[in-house]
């Protein structure tokens, strides 16, 4: 029982990496549900913190920052987007090119779980899509990783 819920808390802090470590005292398909398990956790809780600090920062930018027309003001610089950095354009063009349901599949395998699920709350994906195609890509790279690392296993007689 403390196994299964070590490869949880792997999952939920490496996410598909974690498959591995589960692997070291679980039977596989139980280290598969474990760290799915820690997997989903870790995405309903970015998605929705991100969501709401999302939410908290426009109010508070709003607030701060009322809208004028025309240009900025000289004295002021002009501020870039964080999701303008090389990690944030890869993103929008994986979203733009594959839309929720690619970027939910190859989003873990690029930018991790958490990131992935950071990244698209800040594109402002919708939620539960983003969640479900999130945990559909996760499961493919769990499974994926699952039985590489069996084939290695295997392949060295590690066990």
């Amino acid at each position: 029982m403390l196994n299964f819920a070590l490869a949880v808390l792997a999952g939920f802090a490496l996410g598909t990496p974690a498959v591995p470590f589960g692997l070291s005292s679980l039977p596989p398909p139980v280290a598969l549900v474990a760290v799915l398990l820690g997997a989903a956790g870790c995405l309903l809780s970015a998605v929705f913190a991100a969501g709401w600090l999302r939410t908290r920062w426009l109010l508070w930018r709003s607030k701060r920052r009322p809208v004028t027309a025309g240009p900025p003001p000289e004295n002021r610089r002009n501020r870039r987007n964080r999701l303008d950095g090389p990690t944030g354009r890869r993103a929008r063009r994986l979203v733009n090119r594959y839309g929720v349901i690619g970027f939910g599949i190859i989003g873990p395998a690029l930018f991790g779980t958490w990131g992935s699920a950071m990244l698209g709350t800040a594109l402002g994906l919708p939620r539960w899509r983003l969640i479900g195609w999130l945990m559909a890509g996760v499961t493919l790279w769990c499974t994926v990783m699952l039985l590489a690392s069996e084939a290695v296993i295997d392949a060295f007689g590690l066990r």
